[in-house]
């Protein structure tokens, strides 16, 4: 909009001639219609007079009006100093644009590279095999005897049947499988005894990528931190 189409709205709100206008801000009337078609523009006196007569509002008025019609009004104190809060604003919020870019790049860069230190894929797992625990005190193959049956002939047979149903009644097998090859057995100690794993195979598993999670927000805050240069850089 332009300054004279400002004032002369104004005006009309107010439902004032221009006559009645001029009366009251003591300009004459042929001076304020060369102010409403754009002929002229007003000095710093002739403005606070029409701020004064026509309560205008200067804040509203440099929202309104073209910069380039704002360029003939700079030589007024308050249109001027309004002008300068203006471009103040207008700076701090593209700095700010500017740094919530920044920001999110940095972001989304960290965690892209955080997503690059471990991809998994394809790792081999070994699998052992444990009958139960060995109490303290018995053979590392105390658990080897339960396949066998004694005769009866023999004359500790319900002795050795005994201690068979016994092994039996302790087994207590596990399988598990882990990531490291530690020989064809290890033991491993528990509170009431110790195990011992005996190798038993080894297959390809597939293992998840432990920051994998960090691809799609890393570069959803790339892609934003790039939008928040273009707002940045579109901002009049």
């Amino acid at each position: 909009m332009q300054f004279g189409e400002y004032l002369k709205n104004r005006r009309t709100e107010l439902g004032w001639t221009q006559p009645d206008a001029a009366t009251k801000a003591g300009i004459e009337q042929s001076y304020l219609s060369k102010l409403e078609t754009g002929k002229s523009f007003p000095s710093q006196e002739v403005y606070q007079r029409l701020v004064t007569a026509l309560t205008l509002d200067t804040e509203a008025l440099v929202a309104a009006v073209e910069p380039a019609e704002l360029d003939r009004l700079s030589d007024i104190a308050a249109v001027r100093q309004h002008l300068l809060q203006r471009e103040h604003g207008m700076r701090s919020t593209t700095r700010r644009w500017l740094y919530a870019g920044l920001a999110a790049l940095v972001a989304g860069g960290a965690l892209i590279g955080l997503a690059q230190i471990d991809r998994g894929g394809a790792a081999t797992h070994y699998t052992y095999q444990s009958s139960g625990v060995i109490l303290p005190g018995e053979s590392l193959d105390v658990f080897g005897g339960v396949d066998d049956t004694p005769a009866p002939s023999e004359p500790d047979y319900a002795d050795r049947l005994a201690t068979r149903d016994a092994l039996i009644a302790r087994i207590d097998e596990q399988t598990i499988s882990i990531p490291d090859m530690r020989g064809p057995s290890f033991t491993e100690s528990l509170p009431q005894g110790r195990r011992i794993w005996a190798l038993v195979g080894a297959n390809a598993v597939l293992v998840p990528a432990r920051f994998g999670w960090g691809l799609v927000p890393g570069f959803a805050l790339i892609i934003g931190g790039l939008g928040c240069f273009f707002i940045s850089w579109r901002r009049p």
